[in-house]
């Protein structure tokens, strides 16, 4: 009977977490109004969804949208991928090749399928959290009692779905997810000791995570010591190679790509975020200019960064360990002091190693908090595991069992609450943010579909703030908005094009140096160096105010900055 009940259990556990999981997205959606007012592809999920379907309709790694900065190497359209990572491309590409158009036709329905793996990664974090609870008990405490399995992982896989972060990643066809999953893999296979066992599938693991952001590239060294550390001690440094080894398989093909396209493996436009905030430059001018920038060099660029970096710290820092979460990591860095099993600490040391890093790349790069979103989501129900192990052996403090296990239940509920008080704060922020999309709707983009059709050629490009945006639903190729009127010119030097489509719901949204032509008519005409011939306005049903900018031929740049 004890044996019927405990497989019960188990059996209730996963379609529980499952359950939760799924309704907690679905309140979380509808809180965003998703593909309501808010539409399925912004600025981000756009250009994984248009290089996806570039791939797909024509098998080429290519983008009908730039940032102005791209054309400094490449011109013309379609442009190779100088942003994305190749890991959610090619799903994106699979899952358009999968589902004919008949079946889902247009761009907003095939928008939808973008949202697909996103999702699923959600669900399986979830629920790879409470089954991972049970084969870590069956490996390291096999005489648990039954409920404490059950309750153990229940608790962390809901956990996990309460955060709003991984709610919000799971919305659109974002890399946070897919990346986070491969680096729960990661950490399971050291804390069940996999990792040392099977070196080259473990590195293989690395690698395909690595397919989906760049930052493996820093991370995967520190797991493949992690996998030296719970090898024998005469295989450590051949499981470290092995690993390595592993991990470059999968991402050689993308390293080549790049050293083709822009003449080195290594080459990442994302490397310019570093230079945010520093010497008075700013990420969005650096790249809305048709030029390489101008940036520091040497000692004088080392102290800059290094004065940066110690400048973004302590609020990351006070971000990682916000309420309970300073008690999730001070319990790790603790239960280690405990001397437990070498492959569940190394399994703990890389993830505090993983989440100091992502603190260090987010305060030397743009200091947003999603960027320490895989690592901390990680660490967090580490440390739970790491508290309750820690009040389960600490019978010279706290005495009998049932005190303990009254201990270990106060600390399961805290989680949970935490969750919901979190869930909460983001379905509220959720329901005002939607408010004040900075993006129309389809009905009007679709307008703006019809109408580039009808006054540009097949194949023109147009410049625009919407961006990715407006190249999905026109299938176009679109440039970004250049970062004043006064750097068109430059832009069009590389690419040419006639038409600037502005659309900003209110003049605070609209770009500082394009507000005093997004707000008077006739503004446009009177910018030096624009040149525009013809001036469109009208009003969206959302509140938008479109303003449409056909311009004459284009000079010659005298000073154009290479």
């Amino acid at each position: 009977m004890p044996s019927t009940r405990t497989s019960l259990r188990e059996l209730i556990a996963l379609p529980l977490v499952l359950l939760t999981a799924a309704s907690l997205w679905l309140l979380h959606a509808r809180a965003w109004d998703l593909g309501g007012r808010s539409p399925v592809l912004t600025f981000d999920t756009g250009q994984y969804a248009l290089a996806g379907r570039e791939l797909a309709q024509h098998g080429q790694l290519a983008t009908p949208f730039a940032l102005p900065i791209e054309l400094a190497t490449h011109a013309s359209p379609p442009w190779p991928l100088a942003v994305v990572q190749p890991g959610l491309v090619l799903v994106n590409a699979a899952l358009f090749a999968a589902v004919p158009y008949h079946w889902m036709p247009g761009s907003q329905l095939r928008a939808w399928l973008t949202v697909v793996v996103p999702f699923m990664c959600f669900l399986m974090l979830a629920a790879s959290l409470a089954l991972a609870v049970r084969h870590l008990f069956a490996h390291s405490w096999p005489d648990a009692p039954p409920w404490a399995r059950f309750g153990a992982g229940v608790t962390l896989g809901v956990a996990f779905a309460l955060d709003p972060e991984a709610q919000h990643f799971a919305m659109g066809s974002f890399t946070e997810l897919p990346f986070t999953l491969g680096l729960f893999f990661a950490l399971l296979g050291l804390a069940l000791g996999v990792a040392g066992e099977r070196p080259l599938v473990f590195g293989l693991v690395l690698g395909v995570t690595g397919l989906f952001r760049a930052n493996m590239l820093w991370l995967a060294p520190l797991f493949a010591l992690g996998a030296a550390a719970t090898a024998d001690p005469g295989r450590r440094l051949r499981t470290a190679v092995i690993v390595m080894t592993g991990y470059a398989l999968p991402l050689a093909p993308w390293w080549v790509y790049k050293w083709t396209q822009f003449g080195s493996p290594a080459w990442d436009l994302t490397r310019y975020v570093v230079f945010d905030r520093v010497a008075g430059l700013d990420w969005f001018a650096l790249y809305h200019r048709a030029h390489w920038p101008e940036l520091p060099g040497g000692l004088e660029a080392v102290r800059l960064l290094a004065a940066k970096v110690a400048g973004n710290l302590p609020e990351l820092l006070l971000a990682i360990t916000l309420g309970p979460r300073g008690l999730w990591v001070g319990a790790v860095i603790a239960w280690l002091f405990t001397r437990p099993p070498r492959p569940l600490a190394a399994a703990a040391i890389v993830a505090l190693g993983a989440a100091l890093l992502g603190v260090l790349t987010a305060a030397i790069s743009i200091p947003w908090l999603r960027y320490l979103f895989p690592a901390r989501i990680l660490l967090e129900p580490i440390g739970v595991l790491a508290l309750w192990a820690l009040l389960w052996r600490a019978e010279g403090l706290l005495g009998a069992m049932r005190t303990r296990i009254a201990a270990c239940v106060v600390a399961g509920l805290l989680v949970l609450g935490w969750g919901a008080w979190s869930t909460q704060r983001g379905l509220a922020e959720a329901r005002a943010t939607s408010q004040e999309r900075a993006v129309p709707g389809w009905m009007t983009l679709t307008r703006m579909s019809i109408l580039l059709g009808q006054r540009l050629g097949p194949g023109e490009a147009v410049m625009s703030n919407l961006g990715p945006t407006l190249a999905w639903q026109t299938r176009r190729p679109v440039i970004h908005l250049a970062h004043t009127p006064q750097d068109v010119a430059a832009v069009r030097w590389r690419c040419e094009f006639r038409h600037v489509v502005l659309c900003f719901r209110t003049a605070e949204r609209a770009w500082p140096a394009w507000q005093e032509i997004w707000l008077r008519e006739g503004a446009a005409a009177a910018t030096p160096g624009l040149g525009v011939i013809a001036e469109q306005r009208y009003q969206t049903p959302e509140g938008f105010t479109v303003v449409w900018l056909e311009l004459g031929p284009r000079t010659p740049v005298m000073a154009l900055a290479e």
